[in-house]
């Protein structure tokens, strides 16, 4: 069960993730995409995360059809309420849920195929909310309501797609939130469009957090997806959780509805005391440093298989990324809830400090360098957790 005095990481599984799983302990959570039901190479993927889970749950991706993107991609195209399915393909518009038979079947076919799946929390049809007077708000409204109301006997989370410039206006802010508040949800799936906390500044984090803020004080368990250590500033805030892929999906543009995104290959490591992601040069450049400068070898079950970074192969680092985020919210986890802003505020801080001590060490070496961009945004999430005020970077020092 997904709740603030436990909370979790849960990630978001991609195609490649089955030998990644396979690794791990049994998680609470994780998140598949309802796409996989198309296909039938995610048979393994799809049997190994419902046997290693306790709650699974199944993206039904409906926001996607408000965008082009799903009409090049025949496993979006083969889902049984997709507008491709037996036609060349349409852009769902407001007005054609403004009906309830039409949003009843909608809502039958996203919840039997999530059913099919073995989800253990079905989620409602979402749309994506680019501002406070959309129409899609009310259609979003309309369907999580009405799932909710059906004899599934099943609980229904909701999910709160919205873009972030939706949410800066404080009024506008609260409108979206009690539109939200108002459902009786058994979860809030919470992923805020064009957030990106590496580049985003202390207004944006801000934002999120007392988005997360109002969602959590309904006393509905709240997970913030696509996100990276803001997902720990949501933890403290009082959610169950965040959400991510085992590597990347730290962030979710709005191209993502346009161009997808898919499993991929990943060739970084991420350098847990200074809680960001290196090219795997880099990082064995830091481990090459001298004392007290040294990044410490990580002793998780990815890294104890190879002798080098450089020889670790994709599912290794994907791995290693993972474990680090588990062990990230576990120890925070056992922090009192009313002290865990403080701790992250020594964490962030700690870990800023960490970064600018190997950036220095590593000067200015194109092959291999840290530069100040890759960690400000630690500085961000610390002042967003009460701590001192961010620094304000040059371009420059960004890039």
């Amino acid at each position: 069960m997904l709740t603030p005095d436990h909370p979790s990481f849960i990630p978001i599984v991609l195609p490649n993730d089955v030998a990644v799983l396979k690794q791990v302990p049994p998680q609470e959570a994780l998140m598949l995409s309802a796409v996989y039901s198309a296909n039938p190479r995610m048979r393994d993927l799809i049997k190994h995360a419902r046997d290693c889970t306790a709650t699974l749950l199944i993206d039904p991706k409906t926001a996607h059809f408000q965008f082009e993107g799903y009409m090049s991609m025949p496993d979006y195209r083969a889902l049984p309420y997709s507008p491709g399915n037996q036609t060349l393909g349409t852009l769902w518009q407001p007005a054609r849920f403004t009906r309830a038979e039409e949003r009843g079947a909608l809502i039958d076919s996203v919840l039997t195929v999530q059913q099919e799946l073995g989800a253990d929390i079905l989620l409602a049809p979402y749309f994506y909310v680019p501002h406070f007077e959309h129409p899609w708000l009310e259609v979003s409204r309309l369907c999580a309501t009405e799932a909710i109301g059906t004899s599934r006997n099943q609980p229904v989370g909701v999910q709160v797609v919205v873009d972030i410039d939706a949410l800066i206006d404080p009024d506008h802010r609260a409108n979206i939130a009690a539109v939200y508040a108002s459902i009786k949800a058994a979860l809030f799936w919470v992923t805020i469009i064009n957030y990106d906390e590496r580049r985003a500044d202390s207004r944006d984090a801000d934002t999120v957090l007392k988005f997360v803020n109002t969602l959590v004080a309904t006393g509905v368990p709240v997970v913030l997806s696509h996100v990276g250590r803001t997902g720990l500033l949501a933890i403290a805030a009082g959610a169950a959780g965040y959400a991510a892929g085992t590597y990347g999906l730290e962030t979710h543009p709005r191209s993502f509805f346009r161009e997808m995104m898919g499993s991929r290959l990943m060739n970084s490591y991420y350098l847990h005391e200074g809680l960001i992601h290196t090219p795997v040069r880099t990082a064995e450049a830091c481990l090459r440093l001298n004392e007290p400068i040294c990044h410490p070898t990580c002793d998780c079950a990815a890294c104890k298989k190879s002798t080098a970074i450089s020889q670790m192969v994709s599912r290794q680092l994907a791995l290693h990324a993972m474990l680090r985020r588990l062990i990230e919210v576990e120890e925070l986890g056992v922090v009192n809830a009313k002290d865990r802003y403080d701790y992250l505020i020594d964490l962030f801080n700690t870990a800023r400090n960490k970064s600018a001590q190997l950036a220095e060490a590593l000067g200015d070496n194109d092959s291999h360098r840290i530069s100040h961009g890759e960690f400000h945004y630690l500085e961000v999430l610390r002042e967003a957790a009460g701590g001192p005020k961010a620094t304000i970077p040059s371009e420059d020092e960004l890039t």
